[in-house]
């Protein structure tokens, strides 16, 4: 298969909150080794952790959530979403392509929230520093 054909996919699924933490991570690692098998590629993979459902599926009220980047062929959606249906530890799923715009769009906003992060965790740093300055100082008085 030619790289040029492959499109930018994510597809994000809900494992039964009844598993614990490795049996998500051997589901997610299954998934992910299904897009290397059929010559996609896994961009990032995340667990988005237990949340509460916004209705009860299959007698569920919570679920975990994962997230799953990779480029590959449109044909192995087909696949993909095939085995999703077999599969009895996935609740619900949804695989979702980015045009181009759309994937540079997204692009500039997560480098946007990252600097916003980045500028909130110095501010947050320098007001501890400041605040132990001022225990020092304090300290410093009262002896």
């Amino acid at each position: 298969m030619s790289k040029k054909a492959d499109k930018y996919y994510e597809t994000t699924f809900i494992v039964d909150s009844i598993f614990e933490d490795e049996r998500v991570d051997s589901i997610v690692n299954k998934y992910v080794n299904f897009f290397k098998k059929n010559e996609g590629e896994v961009i990032k993979s995340e667990k988005w952790g237990r949340r509460k459902l916004a209705y009860p599926i299959k007698k569920r009220v919570t679920g975990s959530y994962v997230s799953i980047e990779f480029t590959a062929d449109p044909s192995v959606i087909t696949k993909l979403e095939r085995a999703y249906h077999l599969d009895d530890d996935i609740l619900r799923f949804l695989t979702v392509t980015f045009d181009k715009k759309t994937l540079e769009e997204r692009n500039v906003y997560l480098i946007k929230k990252e600097q916003i992060m980045k500028e909130r965790e110095a501010a947050a740093q320098q007001l501890q520093q400041s605040a132990e300055a001022d225990k020092v100082a304090e300290a410093k008085t009262t002896e």
